[in-house]
């Protein structure tokens, strides 16, 4: 590390905002879209986490009883659909209050941006939807000043895989080394350590029980046990 992070890299779902159970959210009212009397609790979601979104839909299509051939297309279509119910569900309730972002958010971010420090997007999320939950939850202004922006669309292989944070590194022309990652799962801190990059988690709700042994630094949030500043974690691990 040159001596001072110059990239602050953020997840989004879980991370900025305690998203993870709009995804079960979205899944139901998929579900009721499409006339199926399926409705998943926390646990039949968290049962399901582990499996990627590709299997979800197989098993979704399998309720549908359409032909086989027909398969690529209707996850196609789901997907899309789904995601404009994750970013309605979410972004509806930013607005009206019922969703706060995460304790701290707003000022750690404020104090990588007073500091100088470049500020990244690197989400799992289509990049439309991740961009209408920014603009709710950061201010309509907010993705317009990003370094970088990488959406779940940008990378072919997904999170442990470090591609994503790679790229979001490489499109702000900043070294890995010289990065800060804010991850709320194990896989995502997988990604990040993997791209050689220092990573702080805050657990999100179903994350609590995953192994955060590889982040370099674990904290409740932003504001527990008590609130961290960035200039305490720029001095942790960059001596300054």
């Amino acid at each position: 590390m040159s001596g001072k992070f110059e990239l602050f890299i953020s997840d989004l779902d879980g991370t900025i905002v305690e998203t993870e159970d709009y995804h079960r959210l979205a899944y139901n009212a998929l579900f009721s879209e499409l006339g199926l009397s399926i409705c998943w609790t926390k646990q039949d979601y968290i049962d399901r986490l582990q499996t990627m979104g590709g299997n979800k839909f197989r098993e979704i299509f399998s309720w549908l009883g359409l032909p086989e051939e027909e398969f690529e297309q209707t996850k196609t279509n789901l997907y899309a659909q789904k995601t404009r119910l994750y970013a309605d569900l979410i972004t509806t309730d930013l607005y009206s209050g019922k969703l706060r972002v995460r304790p701290g958010i707003k000022r750690f971010f404020r104090e990588v941006e007073d500091a100088g420090i470049s500020i990244a997007i690197a989400t799992a999320c289509v990049g439309w939807a991740a961009e209408k939950v920014l603009d709710a939850a950061l201010g309509e202004g907010f993705v317009g000043k990003l370094a970088s922006f990488c959406g779940g669309e940008t990378t072919k292989r997904k999170k442990p895989f470090p591609d994503i944070y790679l790229l979001a590194a490489e499109r702000a022309q900043t070294l890995p080394q010289n990065c800060l990652v804010l991850e709320d799962t194990a896989h995502g801190v997988e990604a990040a350590k993997k791209a050689g990059m220092v990573c702080l988690a805050t657990p999100s709700e179903f994350a609590l029980g995953h192994d955060f042994s590889a982040a370099d630094l674990v904290l409740v949030d932003l504001e527990r046990p008590r609130p961290t500043t960035f200039s305490e974690v720029q001095a942790i691990f960059c001596g300054s």
